[in-house]
């Protein structure tokens, strides 16, 4: 099971403040997801980037099928993964703080942009071609480097 990253939105302080307060916003999260979810990213209306990430410490049941991500240290990215074209993403973002995205974070971190990943553009980032697959290792290494640990 690949490691997931919960994308949603909210104001430009609000991951920073959720991690000192250790928990996010109740959503309707798949029950299938959570043992995947590891990584929360909020983006403000103005954002151009995903320029750090929450971790997911586990998730407490909510009122009905509502999820209460609990959350660690906020870990911000070496390298911004910069949204790429406003046009490709509309409608696609979330726009809303219940609203949200699930994404495998590995191909998101190697991504140019979101938008190539989004739109499976081929290349860095971008729909799998040939010869991609084996260097998963390679990708799980990256990924641990710039997020400090990797589940």
């Amino acid at each position: 099971m690949a490691t997931q990253l919960l994308l949603t939105a909210h104001h430009h302080q609000a991951m920073a403040i959720a991690c000192e307060r250790g928990m996010w916003l109740p959503l309707p999260l798949p029950v299938e997801k959570l043992p995947s979810l590891f990584y929360l990213a909020a983006l403000a209306p103005a954002a151009e980037a995903i320029t750090a990430l929450a971790e997911i410490r586990w998730f407490e049941p909510w009122s009905g099928e509502l999820w209460l991500p609990m959350l660690g240290r906020l870990l911000p990215l070496p390298r911004p993964v910069p949204l790429g074209d406003r046009d490709a993403l509309s409608g696609w973002l979330p726009g809303r703080s219940d609203q949200f995205r699930l994404l495998d974070l590995l191909p998101l971190l190697e991504a140019p942009q979101l938008s190539d990943l989004v739109c499976g553009k081929p290349g860095r980032g971008g729909a799998r071609g040939p010869g991609r697959a084996p260097r998963r290792a390679r990708r799980v290494d990256r990924a641990r480097r710039l997020c400090g640990t990797a589940h």
